[in-house]
């Protein structure tokens, strides 16, 4: 009787060891697995506004991305640090001004990043006398024309027309950054991509919720 006594409690105390150990950490750790679904969630519900530019950007892969990637892209911040260095002078909100200045800052140090990838890796040239990628030019006369549209304008029409323009900016950036994570070469382009779309994303919001709050 003893004997078996003694083996329903070894028993126990082995089940109850197999339970602490297996089940005790899947449940303390079940905060951060919650978390992590939450940031998928978010991440995955980001979808394409011009499925268009998405599909042009979803076909290509590999280095043939990254190398119009990174020059498309950079022509695509130089625009956009333009025309926020037109709103720190003409925007009438000073949440703009800030804003514009968050832009000029990170995209200044994407566009640096960006120049240094294309004499690492050998593609060709995107900005200045040396320009040799000529799939960008495009892109570079877009902005000249939008950024000439915001220099004649102040106050309330600068601002109403200055966050109409950055959201489609914004989102033609995302559009093109998407397939970025899955179809780029290089892991420092998957990086900048994803941080694109996450960044450019908040800030569309912000945006949206700034012209539905001022009337525009």
């Amino acid at each position: 009787m003893k004997i078996l006594f003694g083996i329903i409690v070894s028993v126990l105390l082995i089940c109850l060891g197999v339970m602490w150990y297996f089940v005790l950490p899947k449940n303390s750790s079940a905060p951060k697995q919650q978390g992590s679904a939450n940031i998928e969630e978010v991440s995955t519900s980001i979808t394409p506004t011009d499925e268009e530019t998405f599909k042009i950007w979803s076909s290509i892969s590999d280095e043939q991305y990254d190398k119009n990637y990174i020059g498309n892209m950079i022509a695509h911040h130089e625009g956009a640090i333009e025309m926020a260095q037109i709103a720190q002078s003409n925007a009438k909100h000073a949440e703009l001004k800030t804003l514009a200045s968050k832009i000029i800052a990170s995209q200044k140090t994407e566009v640096d990043q960006m120049l240094n990838w294309q004499k690492a890796w050998g593609y060709p040239s995107t900005s200045g006398a040396n320009m040799q990628d000529h799939s960008a030019m495009g892109m570079m006369n877009m902005m000249t024309i939008a950024n000439d549209e915001l220099k004649t304008k102040t106050g309330d029409e600068f601002d109403a027309t200055f966050i109409d323009l950055m959201i489609k900016h914004h989102q033609d950036a995302i559009d093109m950054s998407l397939p970025g994570p899955n179809n780029a070469l290089h892991q420092e382009v998957k990086d900048l991509a994803q941080s694109i779309v996450t960044t450019q994303s908040n800030e569309v919001q912000q945006m949206k919720e700034w012209k539905k709050d001022w009337g525009y």
